[in-house]
């Protein structure tokens, strides 16, 4: 049986007043799934911000979602190909009629989210799960690996692998100017970058979407695929950062040991793709698809959805601290280097760019 989940502060009432339906059609979401099972109906305690959730019985989950959020079963299928047990089993339940409200029914998984786990304990997570989640994470991407599958063969693009080049083009003229250095480097190496085998990445890798257990901190699965596709490897690793840190006070802060679980990541990482470890050039671009990643998902408003307008000071003040924290302020200040040519050894570059010189 999979544990409760915190409420998450977001009111039903947000949820469907952003959708703009009555307050009374929670009663028709719910009435809809109690028709459809025989299990006790309610709705969940944690809610997110795209979907409106209850649970049946034990076992299962029925969201609601609009349009603009609805899961695409081929990504939610594909994840489970990719991730096993790791991803929810998803099928659709149809449309809530008069409503554009989407009906999906999933295995509920088990665990607690990391955010739970870590309000559980103040934040005061032990070693050894931070390090459990890290490496699982670092597992996840070889699995992606994987089933990578090449440029060619991704002929239906997801909203952001479709528009890699004016995104990033888009940050390097419009975001903050100590951030457009970072951009323009990414932009120069685009090209490459989308080279790289392309494979499922999650799209909203949050502490709230990651299921682990409560006590060793292993990690048992991904929720909300709505953001999933298909990117060029390396991409969706800009999750890496929300384990190495969490928010205080309103403030990102990293772990004491936020460098060593870098390490123990780019380690459990490159020992699973012994390819890839042994090409020194294609290391450095994975790091800046990593960087393009953070840009993506920071650099980009999310406006309910649109993910058509670059950041902003003094509008989008919280992505914009996320930046500086995680590509100027990083646990170990490195300067972003050319990926070519090689002035050292290519262990000796790799080992540099990855964890910092002395």
């Amino acid at each position: 049986m999979a544990s409760e989940r915190k409420d998450s502060g977001v009111s039903f009432a947000q949820f469907f007043d952003r959708c703009k339906l009555p307050a009374g059609v929670k009663e028709d979401c719910d009435a809809f799934a109690r028709a459809r099972y025989s299990e006790p109906v309610r709705p969940a305690p944690f809610q997110g911000y795209c979907s409106y959730t209850v649970f049946v019985g034990e076992d299962t989950v029925v969201q609601f979602r609009p349009l603009a959020h609805k899961l695409d079963t081929g990504i939610t299928r594909g994840a489970c190909h990719v991730f096993g047990s790791l991803a929810p089993e998803t099928e659709p339940l149809g449309e809530l009629e008069g409503t554009g409200l989407y009906a999906f029914s999933m295995r509920r998984m088990s665990g607690v989210s990391l955010a739970d786990l870590r309000a559980d304990t103040d934040g005061l997570l032990t070693r050894s799960q931070r390090e459990a989640v890290v490496r699982d994470f670092a597992h996840l991407q070889g699995m992606t690996w994987a089933h990578a599958k090449s440029k060619e063969d991704i002929r239906d693009r997801g909203t952001v692998g479709a528009s890699l080049h004016w995104r990033t083009e888009a940050m390097a003229n419009k975001l903050p100017s100590r951030f457009r250095r970072i951009a323009k480097s990414i932009l120069h190496d685009l090209p490459e970058i989308e080279n790289f085998p392309w494979v499922l990445s999650h799209g909203d890798f949050l502490p709230s979407n990651i299921m682990v257990h409560p006590k060793s901190g292993k990690l048992l699965g991904l929720i909300d695929w709505a953001e999933g596709e298909f990117l060029p490897f390396g991409i969706g690793m800009y999750g890496l950062q929300e384990l190495l840190g969490e928010d205080k006070d309103g403030h990102f802060v990293y772990y004491p040991e936020a460098k060593y679980l870098r390490k123990l990541f780019w380690n459990e990482l490159l020992s699973s793709i012994p390819e890839l470890a042994r090409d020194a050039r294609r290391v450095a671009l994975l790091q800046k698809a990593q960087m393009l990643g953070i840009l993506l998902w920071h650099g980009i408003a999310f406006d309910n959805g649109k993910l058509d307008r670059v950041v902003e000071d003094g509008k989008d003040d919280g992505e914009i601290e996320r930046l500086d924290a995680f590509l100027l302020t990083p646990p170990r200040s490195r300067k972003l280097r050319s990926v070519y040519p090689f002035r050292e050894s290519p262990i000796a570059f790799i080992r540099g760019l990855i964890f910092g010189k002395e």
